[in-house]
């Protein structure tokens, strides 16, 4: 007689559809990897390969298909039998999306700690989570849509966001500088009790918070109040099209412009910005934290 733990397995086995994983590899570049995806789980780890997995459910056989490519409107060929196209530019490596790819699969990327990673998306809405963990090189973040979780990276690092949650935990080795942006999500970080830095956070609608344990010494009108205002209906269609965030002020960068500019000036009712300037423990490496509209938290790990 089968025992109950047994049994189940079984009928697992027969009732959900099977997993498939496969994997492509490439050798480590010398220059940057550069990722315009959706979504992605990032791992370093000393090795000296990349190497690309995604898990997930499988498509169904499409007979019709059989002896066909697929093609998509990006332009991009699918060379790794995972949806996404590789490829080496020079010192450097590109990864591009093709066509749409099955929901539930999830793209994993195995990365040598010490190579230097851009991220980029602020086109598509259907993104997932990026998670980045025990990375050693720089890494560099674009999104609109992402929520972001950086786990054990070393830095430098230049985060910007627009929609999204910026969540970080740093251990002991870190290097700067470190800029963490989001214009409409929280920005969470906890690094240890102690780090030492040259601090600025700033938000305008939310709050800024700190550890007692970080010794934060903020600098006397080093960095006064600003007026900011609330959003009008136009902002939701210029802040899907933003470029870029600029790393000083927290202003999103407009493609048609290419100027910084303060969110406010397309805003109706009036606010007030609150931005502060410090050290950590005496000073040490350039920290960011900004956030438009939500909190910035700064904790012990």
């Amino acid at each position: 007689m089968k025992t109950p733990s047994i049994t189940l397995a079984l009928l697992l086995a027969i009732c959900l559809p099977a997993w498939a994983q496969q994997e492509y590899k490439i050798a480590e570049p010398s220059g940057k990897l550069y990722l315009n995806l959706n979504g992605a789980r990032i791992e370093g780890y000393a090795g000296n390969e990349i190497v690309f997995s995604s898990q997930g459910v499988p498509d169904e056989e499409d007979e019709r298909a059989r002896g066909l490519q697929a093609l998509s409107s990006s332009g991009f060929t699918d060379n790794t039998g995972l949806g996404i196209q590789v490829t080496a530019k020079g010192q450097d490596i590109e990864v591009n999306p093709v066509g749409n790819n099955n929901r539930g699969n999830v793209l994993y990327i195995r990365v040598p700690q010490h190579v230097d990673i851009v991220f980029n998306n602020n086109n598509s809405i259907f993104a997932d989570t990026l998670l980045i963990k025990g990375m050693k090189g720089e890494i560099e973040v674009s999104t609109s849509y992402n929520d972001v979780v950086l786990e054990h990276n070393s830095g430098p690092m230049n985060i910007k966001n627009v929609y999204k949650n910026v969540d970080a935990t740093f251990a002991n080795d870190i290097k700067g500088p470190v800029s963490i942006i989001s214009v409409y999500g929280h920005v969470d970080v906890a690094m240890p009790a102690s780090t030492r830095a040259n601090l600025t956070m700033g938000t305008g609608y939310g709050k800024l918070y700190a550890a007692g344990d970080f010794n934060v010494a903020v600098t006397p009108g080093a960095a006064a109040e600003e007026a900011v205002t609330e959003p009008g209906d136009a902002l939701e269609e210029l802040a899907a099209t933003v470029n870029s965030i600029d790393s000083g002020s927290g202003n999103v960068v407009f493609p048609r412009t290419g100027e910084a500019g303060a969110l406010g000036r397309f805003f109706s009712r009036g606010g007030r910005q609150e931005n502060i300037e410090g050290t950590i423990n005496g000073g040490g490496i350039d920290l960011i934290l900004k956030s438009t509209y939500k909190n910035v938290y700064l904790r012990t790990d």
